[in-house]
């Protein structure tokens, strides 16, 4: 799998936990307002909801760190194509270009993980419940 791939299907998974996770939240807020749902149900709810959220933050984590990483890879490949070209070994403008290629991939890289880094703190849990739909703990 190219790196590319692997990083876009890293940030897919990590927005799918997190719009499920949200789905999930509200769809809770929802039966502890409409209060046919028995007190065990909601809590039980609650529970999965919590572990859901969970896992979004996990994989957003992973995901954050993986774009952090292919960053500083990009870099360390495009200052490898620029040493090359200084030093004359092979094709300069070839090796020129490919470092441009890093370079665009690098900050491409970091784009993706200050998104994911954003998704991280946009957490369901910080926002309002309905009325009534507070429980005991």
């Amino acid at each position: 799998m190219e790196p590319r791939d692997a990083a876009a299907e890293a940030a897919e998974r990590a927005e799918a936990a997190g719009r499920r996770t949200r789905e999930i939240a509200e769809q809770l807020t929802r039966l502890a307002a409409s209060g046919r749902p028995g007190i065990t149900d909601v809590r039980l709810a609650r529970e999965y909801a919590e572990k859901a959220r969970e896992r979004a933050q996990e994989s957003l984590l992973r995901a954050l760190a993986g774009h952090e990483r292919a960053a500083r890879s990009h870099d360390r490949t495009a200052e490898v194509h620029e040493q090359a070209a200084v030093r004359g070994i092979g094709d300069a403008a070839e090796h020129a270009r490919r470092a441009q290629r890093h370079r665009r991939d690098a900050c491409a890289d970091r784009e993706e993980a200050t998104a994911d880094r954003l998704r991280a703190t946009a957490s369901p849990a910080g926002r309002p419940q309905a009325p009534g739909a507070e429980l005991p703990p």
